[in-house]
């Protein structure tokens, strides 16, 4: 895997030269791009987008919780390769690297203006995919959907990956195949076996919880099945 930058006039691009050629600041904004569509992951909108053979996501940084109130796009600069822009690019890109389920970094920009900087990523969007969040949602999630993705959680944890934001909408399933996305301000704790694993799963099943469906009935099905998979695949 390859990563470059070149400097803007705004800033740094890091992009991935198997991808894209030379991107300038305007691949970045979706006003660009003829055919886009329009989402939300509950922060603010990122976009589908295609045209010929690219079929993206780009996705701009949004700020979560009490701080977004202040500051809802932008951060404290402190240098281009501390940038969460940057740092998740890199960060995909090992995870990649080492075979791990996760959309392929295309791009960052971080734009900067004095000590604040602001960003997006585009990604090679995943195809024909459903969130869990959606597939609880339909009560839809067959039992051996449960225990892929406590397998595939039991590998990203194997791999020392702190998911700090682990929840329904972040796992994605095509049939049992998994693939975890939004590592936004993720790490890799050198040590795998820490309580981390513990905070990833407990998150995950507070998102779970907020689903009426899944509070219902799936609760008593398809926890368990995730956990024991979970379980048998990571190491102690």
């Amino acid at each position: 895997m390859t990563a470059e930058t070149i400097n803007c006039d705004s800033g740094q691009i890091l992009f991935d030269g198997t991808c894209v050629e030379k991107p300038t600041p305007e691949l970045f904004d979706s006003a660009n791009w003829p055919n886009r569509e329009a989402i939300t992951d509950g922060r603010g909108a990122a976009y589908f987008v295609e045209h010929e053979s690219r079929r993206w996501l780009l996705k701009p940084y949004y700020r979560g919780g009490f701080i977004r109130n202040l500051a809802e796009k932008s951060y404290v600069f402190t240098g281009y390769e501390r940038s969460r822009m940057f740092r998740e690019f890199r960060l995909l890109q090992l995870l990649r690297s080492r075979e791990l389920p996760v959309p392929k970094p295309v791009a960052v920009l971080v734009e900067r203006s004095g000590w604040r900087y602001t960003g997006v990523i585009i990604l090679e969007r995943l195809e024909s995919v459903t969130s869990l969040q959606h597939l609880v949602e339909a009560a839809a999630v067959q039992a051996t959907q449960w225990q892929s993705v406590g397998k595939a959680i039991a590998l990203f944890h194997n791999n020392g990956v702190n998911h700090s934001d682990l929840n329904a909408s972040n796992i994605l399933l095509r049939g049992n195949e998994v693939f975890i996305i939004d590592f936004d301000g993720c790490t890799l704790v050198r040590h795998s076996r820490g309580s981390f694993r513990r905070k990833n799963l407990e998150r995950l099943h507070r998102s779970l919880l907020k689903q009426p469906q899944f509070s219902e009935g799936l609760l008593s099905q398809g926890w368990p099945l995730l956990t024991a998979a979970y379980q048998s695949h990571v190491s102690n």
